[in-house]
């Protein structure tokens, strides 16, 4: 892999890795406007789609900087795995990832975020050390 993809590769996995940061502290602060989001997953073709199509390209991202990492065999089947699964998601039926985005939406209680938040905060901020 060339060093520009590579460093692209870099850029998007620090990029998503400060969304993930977003993310729990939207989860931490605001966690029922989390769930509103979490409940509209695949409710649109464009939501749906938009979402794999990122999804995917992050995955791509995660094999593209594995080399560059200090543990290449676990960036590149994350990588697999997410372009992967986001590839059979994408071409299941879209009412099926919403029905399943709801079932989670409804039953998750705002506070199980709120726990969860810090996590994903250390694994966002981890994930941007990692690959810089």
């Amino acid at each position: 892999m060339t060093e520009l993809a590579t460093d692209l590769s870099r850029l998007i996995v620090q990029l998503f890795a400060l969304w993930l940061i977003a993310v729990a502290g939207l989860c931490l602060l605001r966690p029922r406007l989390a769930l509103e989001g979490l409940g509209a997953m695949g409710s649109t073709p464009l939501i749906h789609f938009g979402e794999h199509t990122l999804r995917a390209l992050v995955g791509l991202a995660l094999i593209g900087v594995s080399d560059a990492t200090p543990w290449p065999q676990y960036f590149l089947w994350a990588g697999v795995f997410i372009v992967g699964s986001s590839a059979l998601i994408t071409l299941a039926p879209r009412r099926w990832h919403h029905a399943y985005a709801m079932f989670w939406a409804e039953r998750l209680p705002p506070w199980s975020l709120q726990v969860l938040a810090p996590f994903t905060a250390v694994a966002g901020g981890a994930l941007f050390w990692v690959v810089s």
